[in-house]
């Protein structure tokens, strides 16, 4: 097992440890504190969901209701659904939402590698352009474009590009459509710094080689 496929695996289920994981953490110290801050965010996220639901809470649901047309099961089934989704975007605190993408982009970045070597220079004004869609700017140049395309991440469709700076590139998630309620997160995980943010629409990950860089792209953002 290799350290890609490891932090795949935690990422997938951080409380399983079967032999070949187990063997791997022991070899690769960075994989291991990984696993242990994942773990962390895990228990972290379940405690936060353990909502003890009040009793009489359906009764009481009903009695408001009053008398209603009598509805087609998959009518309650669909409005379960959605009020359960809705329940659980809400129980997670704004900062391990914040903490989670970090992560996730972070680890996008190490499976895209290529990313860093493409040399195919956007046009100008595109950066500003697509900064607009998420209501920021970029106040102060970085570098050039060099890597954009559309990928899947925090379970939407986020523009990943790679902006080459005189300090190296540093790679931008752009997630105009997300919903959840995110603070900001900075994390280091693999010898790089991520950090998630708000943006006036959506939010933001930047994932950079080291805190200084990152940190420089974020401060170069603006409210547009």
């Amino acid at each position: 097992m290799n350290c890609l496929d490891f932090r795949r695996a935690v990422l997938s289920d951080p409380r399983q440890a079967d032999g070949e994981r187990l063997a791997h953490a022991a070899s690769c110290a960075a994989c291991r504190v990984f696993a242990e801050r994942q773990a962390d965010l895990d228990n972290r996220l379940f405690d936060a969901m353990r909502v003890e639901v009040p009793d009489g809470l359906a009764d009481r649901v009903l009695v408001a209701q009053g008398p209603r047309r009598r509805r087609t099961p998959w009518i309650w089934a669909l409005a379960a659904s959605v009020v359960l989704a809705t329940g659980v975007a809400l129980l997670v605190p704004p900062g391990l939402a914040g903490e989670r993408l970090a992560r996730e982009a972070a680890m996008h970045a190490e499976e895209e590698k290529e990313s860093f070597r493409a040399r195919q220079v956007a046009a100008p004004g595109f950066l500003q352009a697509v900064l607009a869609d998420q209501g920021v700017r970029l106040a102060v140049s970085m570098g050039e474009v060099t890597y954009a395309r559309l990928c899947p991440l925090a379970g939407n469709t986020a523009r990943h590009i790679v902006i080459t700076t005189p300090d190296g590139p540093v790679t931008l998630f752009l997630l105009p459509t997300d919903d959840q309620r995110r603070r900001r997160a900075e994390i280091a995980t693999g010898g790089m710094t991520a950090i998630a943010m708000p943006a006036g629409r959506g939010s933001i990950a930047i994932v950079a080689a080291n805190p200084e860089l990152a940190r420089a792209l974020e401060r170069a953002l603006a409210q547009a």
